[in-house]
């Protein structure tokens, strides 16, 4: 039997969350009674938590979460490592090069998680566009990290998003504000991802799971 991994973070309002997004709200409509059910309301973004961001989330008229098959929800799973001691940070082409010297080639139709070991107040880390690009090129599906942003907090910091941009604006989806990385292996797990189906939604916050 496979063990199962839960990768999402608990949904509360002080979780992390981009600076100029508003907090998670939840207010009681309804309680549970003899004769009621409990009945709660939630105000939030799209990209709160754990979430994913479709292609429609940089590119207009691109695929939006409804638009994303079942199929691409359930992947071969890869994971790469960029523990620093603070300092910014990227994961970059060469080290993805590196990587598959270890482990063999980036497998085509897998997702591609980042782990940083990132946690709130810190500098975050990410990956480089020649990163995503590489894989692209080796047909990787969707990439995820445990951070609250594809590119590093050195370029989003003054408004840049190269890595995140490109990617999305090259078909693909992912993952952002993973957790617990670390329990999963370099290779052989599997990834699976799942959310609601917002009509139009770009993004949402999402379950993720490693099988192992």
């Amino acid at each position: 039997m496979p063990t199962f991994l839960d990768l999402t973070r608990p949904l509360h309002p002080d979780m992390p969350r981009f600076p100029t997004d508003p907090p998670l709200q939840v207010s009681e409509v309804e309680s549970a009674a003899a004769d009621s059910f409990e009945v709660l309301s939630y105000s939030f973004v799209g990209p709160t938590g754990t979430h994913v961001d479709a292609p429609s989330h940089v590119l207009p008229g691109g695929r939006t979460l409804a638009d994303i098959p079942v199929h691409e929800m359930l992947l071969p799973l890869v994971v790469f490592s960029l523990i620093s001691d603070g300092n910014v940070s990227f994961l970059t082409a060469a080290d993805i090069l590196t990587w598959e010297c270890r482990h063999g080639r980036v497998p085509t139709g897998s997702f591609a998680a980042l782990h940083t070991g990132w946690s709130p107040g810190e500098p975050q880390p990410g990956w480089s566009l020649d990163a995503v690009q590489l894989l692209d090129a080796r047909g990787v599906v969707a990439i995820g990290h445990d951070t609250l942003n594809t590119d590093p907090s050195a370029l989003t910091e003054s408004g840049g998003y190269p890595a995140q941009r490109w990617w999305l604006e090259h078909d693909h989806w992912q993952v952002e504000l993973l957790t617990g990385l670390e329990q999963v292996p370099v290779t052989g797990a599997q990834m699976w991802v799942s959310w609601p189906v917002p009509a139009g939604g770009s993004s949402f916050p999402c379950r993720a799971m490693a099988a192992v």
